[in-house]
């Protein structure tokens, strides 16, 4: 037969202990401050700074514009090498008519040549002015990189009814060594004024993206601004431009024999670089209206200083 082992023996008379008296043997050895309210009926701040604003995420479901107008005005436009390559390509029509012998017509071609023709700059008058009207136009699904923001100094602030519920101090609770105690309750307390020399917030940041409201803003008018010269990228080239053909005089031997010369010129323009100069531009928006605005925000080294707390209320205290 056999016998049970030291530690099962050990393990058998173990004792276990009651829930409650495991908290009440915690709440003895740590304690923790509650205070149920604390109130303050107004504040200030003489001033208010933040070190750094992030936005991530930024995120838009709608951008609604209406009554878009832009007028552009070019001073003057410059064609820089500017030459062009003149084709003529020639063909003859005869015909004749020698009555009961015959009579016959057709047409010869007699070939083509081509030349260039350099031009070198040229400089045009004042262009008709560009103007654009859009009466709606929506952008949906946005994604924005709006880059930090540094060095916030909103000034002084003042804000009113100031409240803080049920409050633990520390949340791990502490320990009082060399005096005991029970338990202490105080009902209320409270104080005309406090005052601080500062009060900072390493870091804030919502658990969720801020839902911004629907932002509106009406009646945007961007008046003339100057434009840096705009320059085309590489050559232009407008090939093909076919004027009317011209014919020589009918060379004819009476009513017998008629022949026609015809002369069909072509153009082929090329630009070395166009150039709009004395640009001025102007714009007005009747709307632009942002929904469905979301970002992620963080605030870092929030500093309030010169706290005032006015009428300073603090109501059930327990330890």
């Amino acid at each position: 037969m056999s016998t049970p082992s030291d530690s099962m023996v050990k393990a058998a008379f173990i004792p276990q202990l009651d829930t409650s008296l495991l908290a009440s043997l915690t709440s003895a050895v740590l304690r923790r401050v509650n205070i149920a309210r604390l109130a303050s009926a107004s504040g200030s701040a003489a001033s208010t700074d933040i070190d750094n604003v992030t936005f991530d995420g930024v995120k838009v479901d709608k951008v609604n514009i209406k009554d878009l107008t832009t007028k552009i005005k070019c001073g003057a436009a410059i064609l820089h090498d500017v030459r062009v390559i003149l084709e003529l390509h020639y063909t003859v029509n005869w015909s004749y008519d020698l009555k009961w012998m015959g009579s016959d017509s057709g047409t010869k071609v007699l070939g083509s040549e081509a030349k260039p023709i350099p031009l070198h700059d040229i400089k045009l008058p004042m262009l008709q002015d560009i103007e654009l009207n859009i009466p709606e136009a929506t952008v949906e699904d946005l994604e924005a990189d709006i880059q930090p923001v540094q060095n916030i100094n909103l000034g002084g602030v003042a804000f009113a009814q100031l409240a803080v519920n049920n409050t633990n101090l520390p949340s791990d609770g502490f320990s009082i060594s060399g005096m005991d105690f029970k338990s202490f309750e105080l009902e209320s307390f409270g104080v005309p004024a406090s005052d601080s020399e500062e009060v900072t917030i390493g870091q804030f940041s919502p658990d969720q993206p801020v839902d911004l409201p629907t932002i509106s803003v009406n009646g945007i008018d961007v008046p003339f601004v100057g434009i840096d010269d705009v320059t085309s990228e590489g050559a232009v080239s407008i090939m093909d431009i076919q004027p009317e053909e011209f014919r020589a005089p009918v060379f004819k031997i009476g009513n017998f024999f008629k022949v026609y010369f015809i002369t069909t010129p072509i153009l082929h323009l090329q630009i070395g670089e166009l150039v709009l100069s004395e640009l001025e531009a102007s714009a007005s928006i009747g709307s632009v209206s942002v929904e469905g605005a979301s970002a992620e925000i963080e605030a870092k080294g929030i500093k309030l200083g010169g706290l005032v707390l006015d009428e300073l209320t603090v109501n059930q205290v327990k330890v």
